[in-house]
């Protein structure tokens, strides 16, 4: 009696596990890009107080409408956990991010605001823009050290 009541179970178990819907994520980030084949961002000291926020985007086909960089955000930090934003760049008021009718960018702009003893780091977003669309990419730098 025992034996067939703990079989029961277990195939009340398997039923139960078999039954569960499964859901499929509804944000699933492509592996290739249809706009970026590479791109890259880093922050270079240039003084005790201004550092240059680099950056280098090549596009997957061979022209594009426009490439670079449409938004850069400077953050800063005295203990690297709590960060506050330091400045926006952004492509309309900086036009050196941005180059037309190509398929590579490379650029700077200059943070000249920064105080010794504290951290940086800058949130970059890549930009593409061709006929079929308009493709972004997200990404930190590396957190230096003023």
């Amino acid at each position: 009696m025992k034996k067939t009541f703990r079989l029961l179970c277990l195939i009340l178990v398997f039923s139960l596990l078999l039954a569960f819907p499964v859901h499929a994520a509804d944000n699933v980030e492509p592996r290739g890009s249809a706009f970026f084949s590479s791109y890259g961002t880093g922050l270079y000291k240039v003084s005790s107080n201004s550092f240059e926020i680099w950056f280098d985007v090549t596009a997957n086909a061979a022209v594009m409408q426009e490439i670079g960089v449409s938004m850069i955000e400077v953050y800063r930090s005295a203990d690297q956990e709590h960060w506050t934003k330091m400045r926006t760049y952004e492509m309309e008021d900086y036009p050196e991010m941005i180059d037309e009718n190509t398929g590579s960018h490379t650029g700077y702009v200059t943070y000249n605001y920064a105080t010794p003893g504290y951290y940086y780091t800058a949130y970059v977003t890549f930009y593409a823009k061709n006929s079929t669309g308009i493709g972004k990419r997200f990404v930190y730098t590396q957190i230096i050290q003023m």
